[in-house]
């Protein structure tokens, strides 16, 4: 199920590691049936899609158990960055770089407004990662930059980046630094919208598991 256009083309078949090249000029045909979108992109550039839960092409791709019932909306964007800051080990907090709502980067000061940064300019958190990419931070924001892959924008996800304070029932927001986000504790006040809840306690890993509410327009 997706929403205004049909299932994505996942071009690995895995939401963790599909990053498709960004071309400035197309030289070779699509695939048959395939559109083409500007670019190279294999979807719609910015376009949302509801996984729906327990189908074959849904949240069961990212995990089971956990979760399994809950749907989760994604977003097809341009990661693109200009610090190219190393890539974490898992799904992490990215920025809206400006108005078009389709790019992203994991650096605060390049974020949406004016490329100065700002705490409600989280966008999601960035799926692809050096783990499930099988590379290091840095080979692996090599193999992104500048291409398109997709983001979480809301519902659950597991093992997701947090800060090394998180408790469950925290309510997590953006902060300055790169694929950064800091956490305000259940019962007070954030500084700025909540972009995610805190499901599980932190990990080892400083990753726990959250519900994302990334996305004004579901």
């Amino acid at each position: 199920m997706a929403l205004g256009t049909e299932f994505p083309i996942i071009t690995t078949g895995n939401l963790y590691t599909a990053i498709d090249t960004y071309a400035s000029t197309i030289t070779t045909q699509p695939p048959v049936n395939s559109p083409s979108w500007p670019n190279g992109a294999q979807n719609p550039i910015g376009a949302a899609y509801l996984l729906s839960p327990g189908a074959s092409e849904g949240p069961s791709m990212l995990y089971a158990g956990n979760g399994y019932g809950a749907p989760l909306i994604v977003r097809y964007v341009r990661y693109n960055s200009a610090t190219a800051a190393a890539m974490l080990a898992y799904p992490a907090p990215v920025y809206w770089t400006d108005e078009t709502y389709t790019t992203v980067t994991g650096t605060f000061s390049e974020g949406n407004p004016a490329s100065t940064g700002n705490l409600n300019s989280l966008a999601g958190w960035l799926l692809p990662n050096f783990t499930s990419l099988n590379l290091t931070g840095a080979n692996a924001t090599k193999a992104l930059n500048g291409n398109f892959c997709f983001i979480a924008t809301k519902g659950f996800l597991p093992a997701a980046a947090v800060c090394a304070s998180t408790a469950v029932g925290d309510a997590i927001i953006g902060a300055s630094g790169n694929f950064t986000v800091t956490r305000t504790a259940s019962g007070s006040a954030p500084l700025c919208s909540r972009n995610a809840l805190a499901l599980s306690a932190v990990t080892s890993n400083v990753t726990a598991d959250i519900w994302i509410n990334c996305d004004p327009t579901f």
